[in-house]
């Protein structure tokens, strides 16, 4: 704390400082002579905000603009449109149905799909691919393949019909997963012949193939399914028409051939193999009859390996039934006994509930019983001591 004696501390104190007699003496000066200058008092700033805005000019009236007289329409009413011009006539919308807007997608569907194979068609030239190499007469088509099967699974297969030259897998050509279907050719004109007759329907991981010859390269104007061709009758229409068997279309009546009738392989390639084959039957002789021999033998065995798998595929489908009809019934024996425990179950419930009651009327009566005896003696006491009160 300060001390309030100290001459610096009485100077602090002592407030603001006191305005000299001058000073005063010319504020009263200064507003003596803002008095003089307007009655108000106002300075000239403040004024200028409170002056009045100069007058409007004047302007003479405008004339009255004088309008033509109204008429009529009298004259005019030949000009006007009848009832019933197409001419005139409000445009009239008509709705679509469900069925006319489908048919009109499916429409639209159809041209651009027609449109995109027309361009495709001009880019397909089976004869100048170079993806496509060798004999097209010894070349086998296999389609409906699994999309896991590989090439050597394939090679492994249809080996049994003769030595093959090469196998082919078509893959797509944007994703590169397989279309599903290849093509073999075999060094034999003879052994593709075989396994066009033989492999039409074989088993292929569990799918069954459709086997039939190159039709590209051999048969004139011949257009794949991807552009409108083909001879598939799988998605030919509706579930009536469309195939559900596998393998090629059986033939037809009348002697007619199927669609899928071979083309006639030419005359300069079947004798030259011809020649080719005696040849070698010549030179070789014995050769060729071992290996016949060696041929029946896996042919034979094939049948039996045939045989047996068709027989241990019966006796899977029997072992299968045989397990669905033990599931069956034990489903069934469990199911009963779920029945009869759950009859038990009432009953049991049925019979404590039974119980209960009955138990709960003896409590009753055995209570009642008991008031009626307390209330006989309590009669008798009364009575005792009414006796000895007597007079």
């Amino acid at each position: 704390m300060g001390d309030y004696g100290d001459v610096y501390m009485r100077k602090d104190l002592a407030g603001p400082p006191v305005r000299t007699k001058a000073q005063n003496r010319a504020t009263v000066q200064q507003l003596k002579l803002i008095g003089q200058s307007h009655p108000t008092g106002l300075t000239a700033n403040l004024l200028k905000l409170f002056e009045a805005r100069p007058p409007l000019e004047y302007r003479p009236a405008p004339e009255k603009r004088r309008c033509p007289p109204y008429t009529g329409i009298g004259q005019f009413v030949s000009n006007f449109a009848e009832p019933g011009e197409p001419e005139y006539a409000p445009p009239v919308t008509k709705g679509e149905t469900p069925t006319q807007r489908r048919a009109r997608i499916h429409a639209l569907r159809m041209e651009k799909g027609a449109e995109k194979a027309t361009e495709e068609m001009e880019k397909y030239d089976p004869h100048h691919d170079p993806a496509v190499e060798g004999d097209p007469y010894k070349t086998l088509f296999v389609a409906r393949i699994s999309y896991e099967t590989t090439e050597h699974k394939i090679k492994r297969e249809f080996e049994a019909y003769g030595p093959i030259k090469r196998v082919r897998l078509v893959n797509d050509k944007e994703s590169g997963k397989p279309r599903g279907y290849a093509f073999i050719e075999y060094q034999h004109t003879r052994d593709m012949k075989s396994a066009y007759k033989q492999a039409d329907g074989r088993k292929i991981d569990n799918r069954r193939v459709l086997v039939d010859v190159e039709r590209g390269r051999t048969v004139p104007n011949w257009r794949p399914r991807r552009l409108g061709g083909g001879l598939g009758s799988t998605r030919v229409g509706g579930d009536e028409v469309n195939q559900k068997y596998s393998g090629r279309e059986p033939q037809l009546g009348g002697g007619q051939l199927s669609r899928s009738e071979e083309p006639k392989a030419r005359e300069s390639d079947r004798g030259q193999d011809e020649r080719e084959v005696d040849r070698r039957d010549r030179d070789r002789g014995d050769r060729d009859r071992d290996r016949d021999r060696d041929r029946g033998d896996r042919e034979r065995d094939r049948d039996h390996d045939r045989h047996r798998e068709r027989d241990y595929g019966r006796d899977r489908d029997r072992d299968r039934d045989h397990r669905v009809e033990r599931t069956r019934d034990r489903d069934r024996d469990r199911d009963r006994r779920d029945r009869d425990e759950r009859h038990h179950d009432r009953e049991r419930d049925h019979t404590r509930d039974r119980d209960r009651d009955r138990d709960r009327d003896r409590e009753r009566t055995a209570r009642s019983h008991s008031h009626e005896r307390d209330r006989e003696r309590d009669r008798r006491s009364h009575d005792v001591i009414d006796d000895e009160m007597g007079p």
